[in-house]
Order: structure tokens, then sequence, then C-alpha cells
């Protein structure tokens, strides 16, 4: 993604809210970070269908926006793999109670919504995005 605007918004909106992982990402560099982040959804995914998804479940941008930085850091591992999945279902879960108030039913549909979400990065799309980044980033090396 190349929007700089929408990028530093995200970042400035996981800072705000307290998101896990926010600290790793600044240390990448703003030009990888808008150069890796490709909205809600896998890059096997196609762009259209990333953007649509992305339109819908917007209140996830900033957890994922720090979770595609953990696979463009892909080291092929399992344990990093679950990490990065915990730590986004975390995030989702943050970005629901930030924007919603406790008594709230949309924060809780929002947590369901968070874990069906952890459930796919987690689950087989999510261990094929990995790896695809882990062989991008090693073919490039």
């Amino acid at each position: 993604m190349e929007d700089k605007e929408k990028v530093g918004r995200l970042l400035h909106k996981a800072v705000g809210i307290g998101l896990d992982g926010v600290d790793f990402v600044t240390k990448l560099g703003f030009a990888t970070v808008c150069r890796e982040y490709n909205g809600i959804g896998p890059e096997f995914f196609p762009p259209t269908l990333r953007a649509k998804v992305t339109e819908w479940l917007g209140l996830f941008e900033p957890a994922a926006l720090i979770h595609d930085l953990r696979n463009y850091q892909s080291d092929g591992m399992r344990h990093a793999f679950n990490y990065a999945n915990y730590e986004f279902f975390a995030n989702c879960r943050k970005c629901a109670a930030a924007e919603y108030r406790w008594w709230s039913w949309r924060r809780y549909r929002a947590y369901a919504i968070a874990k069906v979400l952890y459930d796919f990065v987690s689950g087989d799309p999510g261990w094929r995005a990995w790896m695809d980044c882990y062989e991008k980033t090693h073919k490039q090396n």
C-alpha cells in the first residue's frame, strides 16, 4: 500500500489504542510499513477482495497493519507464527474495546468477529500467507 497518509493514521490509531507490536513496526521504518501493508487479507487474495474485506472490517485495520509486518518478518517457524496470530487477536479485541463501550452489543459482536479472524489467520490460509512471506523474503536475500 502506498497510501502514506492512511498508514500514518493507522499507526497513530494503533499507538492511541495501545496495540502490542507498534514498537516493532516503527523500528522497520515508515517506507517499509507503507510498502508491506496491504489491507486486511493475505497477499494471495485478489486486491479487489482485500479492498472489500478491509472496507467491511476497517475497525481492525490497525491490528492488521501490525500483523502484516509480522508476516513480512516471517522466519518460517511455527512459534513466531503463533505469536503473531495471538497478538493480532488481542489487538483486534483492543480495537473493539476502544471503539465500543462495554455495554454495547457491538463490542461483543466485534469480539466474535475477532475470533473468526483469529481462526482464519491461525489456520491453513494463515500458514500459507506466513510461508509465502518467508519464501518471498528469503528469495530476495
